[in-house]
């Protein structure tokens, strides 16, 4: 099973006030916590899958208890040099996005065109820093082992990202027009959808607002 690991970081962060995704959190730029996190998934699964030893993912069960070998690549969608060389330098593939003005579906649609060979393709937004390695390791676990065709997290019973769609949903989003990402094909197959149930609200925080990092509990 190939999975593409999806990185949307082209947006124009209006309601922030500059470019949210430079915006430095904890000492490095906001979508810096996201790449890395990511880098770290797919580096981890591939020496898994190389090795047989589950045990190099964080969660500790990334390798499903079958004969199937699970590969990642990562790829990047944005309209910024400086993350496009960072993506790069990081080992990921980037794609540029000409018209960010038109919303979250385009950088969703980019992304996936070029990873239509993959089995599944996960999407993360960049300006949820404290996601962890655990939660995106558990959601690809949970699509493998749910056998649904999509997988999504939430948090106090509201579905969120990341999510992860097996290709038979590749066509329904590609049709998405606007500022909408894979929620309506969500919505659409609720019956089909895996759900993750994030304990920690922190993790599926977007830092919406400069400056205003909210409490952890």
């Amino acid at each position: 099973m190939k999975i593409a690991l999806i990185m949307l970081a082209a947006g124009n962060s209006r309601r922030f006030g500059s470019n949210k995704l430079l915006y430095e959190i904890e000492g490095k730029p906001m979508y810096q916590h996201i790449l890395e996190k990511l880098m770290k998934v797919a580096e981890g699964i591939g020496k898994g899958a190389e090795t047989g030893d589950k045990s190099n993912s964080a969660s500790g069960r990334m390798i499903a208890a079958d004969a199937e070998i699970v590969s990642c690549q990562v790829t990047a969608v944005t309209q910024y040099e400086e993350i496009e060389r960072a993506a790069r330098a990081a080992g990921a593939r980037v794609y540029y996005n000409p018209h960010p003005d038109e919303g979250i579906s385009s950088s969703l649609q980019i992304g996936l065109k070029a990873n239509l060979e993959a089995d599944a393709c996960l999407f993360t937004v960049s300006d949820q820093p404290w996601l962890s390695v655990e939660t995106i390791e558990q959601l690809i676990w949970l699509l493998k082992s749910s056998g649904k065709g999509i997988a999504c997290v939430s948090c106090s019973g509201k579905l969120g990202n990341p999510c992860i769609f097996t290709r038979k949903y590749y066509d329904e989003l590609l049709s998405i027009t606007g500022d909408r990402g894979g929620k309506s094909v969500i919505t659409a197959h609720r019956e089909d959808t895996a759900v993750l149930a994030v304990k920690d609200p922190w993790e599926l925080t977007d830092m919406d607002v400069k400056g205003k990092a909210p409490e952890r509990i």
